[in-house]
């Protein structure tokens, strides 16, 4: 049963609680870690080019057919503006658009003529005059399991129970008494059975197990993994995010096609405020997850690490209009 959107109540406290402050200040403080203020040749760098290689990557299929081991999977999420924020916040977010726009130009003046362009900043609706989304892309979520990476977690016993769908009857593991133990941690490996939507003769994966990607609960949850199987729930519509991503652009050749296609790597997401938008109840397995923190080995990692929105913002005098990012038309 949908709860009525009267009942949605994250983006009004937001706008009251000062969150959306907080945040502003904490995203000014990344300095040039932040999108925002990054400026492409500048302040971004080129690791690795290999133009038109004719690699079969993939992370969408192009017609339906049976996932198999050798398939490339990725999950992809959409960002929008945070609903109800404040100009500075906003301010902010069109920055992040502007370092992508500025990124795609100036990658695209190395395409080859008549290249295919796949942005990670698209528009929700085709009517808009400008692109209103960051689509953020996953790690890999399945991996092959091998002896360093086994964790308890592929050898503790589970009951079971079938369920119906419209191929056939399937076997999906329920939880037990013991698998509450089980550890959740960076690169675990699980059954992709828990996966609420992982159902039917579309998923044959044999040897491929589902990897435990770096998605940070917020701070009144200890700042704890989100397992796997929790993520339709915890990233449901209106959460506020922050993701550390590592930048790509991927120049192939598809179909004859030259395409280059634009993509945010995420290395981690950290939730900063959950959302409390309906999202259909699915069966969830018990799992422990104990807090973790990623590597300080770099500026950028270090500043996700420490991201704190707890700290009550500062005071301003003014709020400058504007900054990097377009002036949009009415």
């Amino acid at each position: 049963m949908s709860i009525p959107d009267s009942e949605v109540q994250c983006f009004s406290q937001r706008a009251t609680n000062s969150i959306y402050d907080r945040v502003a200040d904490a995203m000014t403080n990344l300095g040039k870690d932040g999108l925002g203020e990054a400026d492409f040749g500048i302040d971004w760098c080129t690791t690795v080019q290999d133009n038109y290689s004719r690699t079969n990557w993939s992370y969408a299929f192009s017609q339906r057919h049976t996932l198999h081991e050798k398939d490339t999977v990725k999950w992809k999420w959409a960002l929008s503006k945070p609903t109800l924020c404040l100009p500075n916040l906003a301010d902010i977010w069109e920055n992040q658009l502007t370092s992508i726009e500025d990124w795609v130009t100036e990658e695209n003046k190395r395409a080859a003529t008549g290249s295919k362009i796949n942005s990670c900043a698209v528009k929700s609706n085709r009517d808009l005059q400008y692109v209103d989304l960051i689509i953020l892309t996953s790690q890999h979520i399945y991996e092959p399991a091998d002896k360093e990476n086994m964790t308890s977690q592929q050898t503790t016993p589970t009951s079971m129970a079938s369920t119906v769908n419209p191929t056939k009857t399937v076997n999906v593991p329920m939880p037990t008494a013991d698998e509450v133990i089980r550890q959740v941690f960076p690169g675990a490996l699980y059954d992709p059975r828990i996966l609420p939507d992982y159902r039917g003769s579309y998923f044959q994966l044999r040897q491929n197990k589902l990897k435990q990607l770096n998605i940070i609960d917020t701070p009144e949850s200890n700042l704890k993994l989100v397992p796997m199987h929790e993520t339709y729930a915890k990233l449901r519509p209106g959460t506020l995010v922050l993701a550390i991503c590592e930048v790509h652009v991927y120049n192939i050749v598809q179909n004859g096609l030259p395409t280059s296609t634009f993509q945010l790597g995420v290395q981690a997401i950290k939730i900063l405020d959950q959302s409390d938008e309906p999202v259909k109840e699915c069966f969830i397995p018990i799992l422990s997850s104990p807090s973790t923190d990623m590597s300080k080995d770099n500026s950028a990692i270090a500043s996700f690490s420490t991201f704190d929105v707890a700290i009550a913002p500062t005071k301003k005098s003014k709020h400058a209009k504007g900054g990097k990012g377009k002036e949009k038309m009415d």
